[in-house]
């Protein structure tokens, strides 16, 4: 079997007493900084090494993942940063420059700090768009532009990326390799295979009921690992692509409400 590498996709960390404050529709992505930490704890005990994501497509072997955090909450400093600068852990953040030091997000000082402890800082686009609407000068304008400022802002270049709403463009990749991008995490849900489409790169957005059992499997590449999460994947996707965004959108929200109560 080929050797294959898990890359997992964080959005915020917020302690279950502070859930009721969150958006139902945010919930499932609002991940326990207990859970968060336990996650990390296994890696390790099981012996996985943990790599920025811009370092692993060049990683020829198994047994290697990466940890990514989208949107650029706060959250990433409160809780993930600590955890993992005690673990010894890199992860890569993707940012989103105009969100940045507004309420509930990091600020450009905080990201100096974890740039200076080795973490890795992507983008998340300039403005988190939906994707699919957007034409190719405006790819250019959220992906180019984002770039600038980051790389302006903490003096690192910039070759990572991730999906901030929707779907990649057809020629998506090809502006993402026209402005220097090394690799783009989708939100599409599978392990990355070494020598792959590094601009095209799977991802496990982590939720909230996901058990450490689950989490330390999907890292080790057991085959069974992820047929739940794709399976649910691919009903989503079936389900957006009869209902469309704003059927999709009237589905979803009295189901997470009911889902995700508190």
């Amino acid at each position: 079997m080929r050797s294959r590498s898990a890359v997992f996709g964080f959005h915020d960390l917020v302690p279950a007493n502070r859930l009721a404050e969150i958006p139902a529709g945010h919930r499932p992505y609002a991940v326990d900084p207990e859970d968060f930490r336990a996650y990390l704890v296994a890696l390790q005990r099981s012996g996985h090494r943990v790599v920025p994501v811009g370092q692993l497509a060049g990683e020829l072997g198994g047994g290697v993942v990466s940890l990514t955090f989208d949107d650029g909450w706060e959250s990433d400093y409160t809780y993930a940063f600590p955890v993992l600068c005690e673990l010894k852990m890199r992860a890569t953040f993707f940012i989103v420059p105009t969100l940045v030091e507004t309420p509930g997000y990091l600020s450009w000082q905080q990201l100096r700090e974890m740039v200076a402890a080795g973490m890795e800082i992507g983008s998340h686009s300039m403005t988190h768009p939906f994707m699919h609407r957007l034409d190719r000068a405006a790819l250019v304008r959220e992906f180019g532009d984002s770039k600038g400022v980051i790389e302006n802002r903490l003096n690192q270049t910039v070759r990572t990326a991730s999906l901030p709403r929707g779907w990649e463009p057809r020629e998506f990749e090809t502006v993402l390799r026209e402005l220097g991008y090394r690799v783009f995490c989708t939100s599409r849900v599978g392990w990355w295979y070494p020598g792959g489409r590094a601009l095209a790169m799977p991802r496990v957005i982590v939720q909230r009921h996901l058990s450490v059992d689950e989490f330390v499997a999907i890292a080790a590449a057991h085959p069974r690992a992820l047929w739940r999460l794709q399976a649910t994947d691919k009903a989503k996707n079936v389900a957006k692509m009869f209902l469309g965004e704003a059927g999709w959108g009237r589905i979803r929200r009295p189901l997470l409400a009911l889902k995700e109560r508190v």
